[in-house]
C-alpha cells in the first residue's frame, strides 16, 4: 500500500516538476533559514517570504551560472543536466521520504526534499524529451 502512495507521489512531482521547482525552492529557503532569519530579526511572516524570495533569486543565479560554466568549460557545451538530475536525485527521495532513510537522519525538511526531487525530475525528464535544460 505505501509504495502505491510513493510512486503517486512521485508521479504527481514529476507531472509538476516544471511548475514548482522555483516555488519549491523558495518554500525550502523559507523552511530551513526561515526560523534562523526569524529568532535573529524577530520579523514577521512577510519579511521572512521576502528574504527567502531575495534568497532564492540569488540561488537561481548562481546555480544557473554554475552550470552554464561547468557545462562549457569541463564538457564542452554538452547538457549535463540529465547527470546533475540523477545525482540529486536519492537526496530528493531522502528529504522526501525520511522515513526510509533513518538510520541516516536527513539533516532538510520535506520541503526541500520535495524541491530537490522535483528539481532532480525536471533535469532527467529534458533529456528523454529530446531538449536541453
Amino acid at each position: 500500500m505505501l509504495d502505491g502512495i510513493s510512486t503517486t507521489y512521485v508521479k504527481a512531482i514529476d507531472d509538476l516538476a516544471l511548475k514548482v521547482c522555483v516555488p519549491g525552492l523558495i518554500c525550502s529557503i523559507f523552511m530551513e533559514l526561515g526560523p534562523w532569519y526569524f529568532s535573529g530579526e524577530s520579523a514577521g511572516i512577510f519579511t521572512i517570504y521576502l528574504f527567502s524570495l531575495a534568497t532564492a533569486a540569488v540561488v537561481i543565479a548562481v546555480g544557473f551560472y554554475a552550470y552554464i560554466e561547468i557545462s562549457i568549460r569541463f564538457f564542452g557545451g554538452k547538457n549535463i543536466a540529465p547527470f546533475i538530475g540523477v545525482a540529486i536525485m536519492p537526496l530528493g527521495f531522502a528529504g522526501f521520504f525520511p522515513d526510509y532513510f533513518k538510520p541516516f537522519d536527513v539533516p532538510y525538511t520535506k520541503v526541500t526534499g520535495f524541491a530537490i526531487l522535483a528539481w532532480s525530475l525536471l533535469l532527467v525528464k529534458n533529456i528523454s524529451q529530446g531538449t536541453d535544460a
